[in-house]
């Protein structure tokens, strides 16, 4: 017999997708009922832990910072992993799951009819059709199987807000939101569930990336959410609804938008966030802080 609660799920969805159970893809009804049958399978982070963190994306990791949680790049040297967790340190692994980055070994496997336009301020790298789940699915189960293997015990996967990303004018205008391919809030919304299902059947945790436009859509499949900027941007009060779910807010502000991290460490506390200062390279600066 279907349990209320897995009937309660489909249901969102189909208010969503605006469609019946009987068009619904197999994928969605799939994530649907992901989180019921591996439920307490992974890491689940409660808000009320206020868990330390350090977010290094570029160069040698240090791994000298005495805190809870490293977020780190899937292609970082198991070494360092092994470092991390025999300390005991909770590690977030992240990736792209929006853009192709052409400098990644797996770079050549994704289709051309899936690569895009460039994302502005980054040459080496390009938006993808994250609505065509299954030409882009075999390269990020890959790496959510990589993530696995090495020992994280969650994912952080970026760029899953393509249809609210700015374009502006030479001026610094917003003049279009949305990349070539048209990517709709909806079929955002059904790639982070297939994310977070995909990653919870391997054991793994996983993070809604900004996107806070998702967050009352996607709250009840994901464990935690990442913002930037958010106090520069003035959108923190948007990512509540997960501390008031008990699930942590890891909040970075950067360096070189923000000259005082006072107001924005004030209203973290304020609000029961994780923060963080660090330095839009994400290199591992000395520019990094925590908000005690």
């Amino acid at each position: 017999m279907v349990s209320d609660s897995r009937y309660f799920a489909l249901l969102l969805l189909l208010m969503l997708f605006g469609c019946d159970r009987a068009s619904l893809t197999q994928r969605v009804i799939d994530v649907a009922l992901a989180d019921e049958q591996h439920q307490n399978k992974w890491w689940q982070p409660a808000a009320d832990e206020r868990l330390s963190w350090q977010w290094q994306l570029q160069g040698a990791i240090d791994t000298s910072h005495r805190v809870d949680v490293y977020n780190i790049d899937f292609e970082t040297d198991q070494a360092v992993i092994d470092e991390l967790k025999a300390r005991g340190v909770r590690l977030i692994c992240y990736f792209s799951a929006g853009t192709v980055e052409w400098f990644r070994d797996d770079a050549k496997s994704f289709p051309a009819s899936v690569i895009g336009e460039q994302y502005v301020g980054y040459e080496d790298e390009q938006w993808l059709n994250i609505a065509d789940i299954a030409a882009i699915a075999p390269i990020m189960q890959a790496r959510l199987d990589r993530c696995a293997s090495s020992g994280f015990d969650a994912v952080e996967a970026d760029n899953v807000d393509a249809f609210y990303h700015e374009k502006t004018d030479s001026d610094g205008n917003v003049i279009e939101l949305g990349t070539s391919f048209g990517i709709t809030r909806a079929q955002s919304t059904e790639y982070v569930l297939w994310l977070a299902a995909q990653a919870h059947r391997r054991g793994l945790g996983f993070g809604l990336k900004n996107a806070e436009a998702l967050a009352p859509a996607v709250l009840e499949q994901v464990d935690w959410i990442l913002t930037e900027n958010c106090f520069v941007d003035n959108w923190c009060e948007q990512a509540k609804i997960f501390v008031e779910a008990n699930k942590p807010v890891f909040m970075a502000e950067y360096v070189e938008l923000l000259t005082d991290f006072a107001p924005a460490c004030e209203m973290a506390r304020e609000l029961g966030f994780s923060a963080i200062y660090q330095s839009v390279e994400l290199a591992g600066s000395s520019s990094y802080q925590r908000c005690e």
